[in-house]
């Protein structure tokens, strides 16, 4: 007999992943994926970018739910083969994802207010300026860069095998996640290497990032529609023998 908590449990967690995913797919789109090695001129990029502040607070908030989705996706998870490696998840979507909040929100919020001392000539002259927002948005850097490490590489990798292990859905479901994890954790490693912006390494990870959004946004509008999981593994094998 269908269990009404559990159907609406696991739309609330198709929602939070939904609305997480498209939000992520908008501030994805809008914000620049080109390396620009001339700090001055990514200074002033940003401080002409007028929707700069809105697109990092989407980014922020996209997270957030889709971390929340993944805490109903872990639940759901819990008693399956899959149960370690879904709590492992967690545990990495928790640390990434205040890694990557701390990031968006120095890139969006600090790195405007630098942006616009520069354009204004404040704080003890346009040199001055620069000098410290070269240095932040050298900082938010290595901080991004091992966002990208634990929250889009761990945490979608542990959830993609924990999903395979589980047998719950569809092996996609699973290989999906793991392969955009792959290569989001090859861009992060790629950005520590070379201690610096890569044009490819940003390339490999604005890929990488849509595949794990177009992911959640499946997920979430799977998990919304069946209101539960159905089993494919042995017990439906079981059950048609029975």
């Amino acid at each position: 007999m269908p269990n009404p908590m559990a159907a609406r449990t696991h739309k609330t967690t198709g929602a939070l992943l939904i609305v997480g995913s498209l939000l992520g797919l908008v501030g994805n789109a809008l914000h620049p994926h080109v390396a620009n090695v001339d700090a001055a001129a990514v200074v002033r990029a940003i401080g002409d970018n007028g929707a700069w502040v809105a697109i990092h607070l989407a980014i922020i908030v996209a997270i957030l739910l889709i971390i929340g989705g993944l805490i109903g996706l872990s639940d759901e998870l819990a008693g399956t083969p899959g149960e370690l490696l879904a709590r492992l998840g967690l545990g990495a979507a928790l640390l990434g994802g205040a890694v990557v909040t701390v990031s968006s929100a120095i890139d969006g919020f600090v790195m405007k207010a630098l942006a616009i001392s520069l354009a204004g000539g404040a704080g003890g002259g346009p040199a001055t300026a620069l000098q410290i927002a070269i240095a932040v948005k050298t900082v938010d850097f290595g901080i991004w860069s091992i966002g990208i490490l634990a929250f889009f590489g761990a945490t979608f990798g542990c959830f993609g095998f924990a999903i395979l292990a589980s047998r719950r859905y569809p092996a996609r479901y699973g290989w999906v996640p793991i392969v955009g994890a792959a290569g989001s954790s090859v861009a992060a490693l790629l950005q520590i290497a070379l201690n610096g912006e890569s044009q490819a390494a940003e390339s490999i990870f604005l890929a990488s990032s849509l595949l794990l959004t177009l992911w959640t946004l499946a997920l979430g509008a799977r998990l919304w529609r069946r209101g539960a999981p159905v089993p494919i593994g042995p017990v439906v094998v079981a059950a048609a023998a029975g």
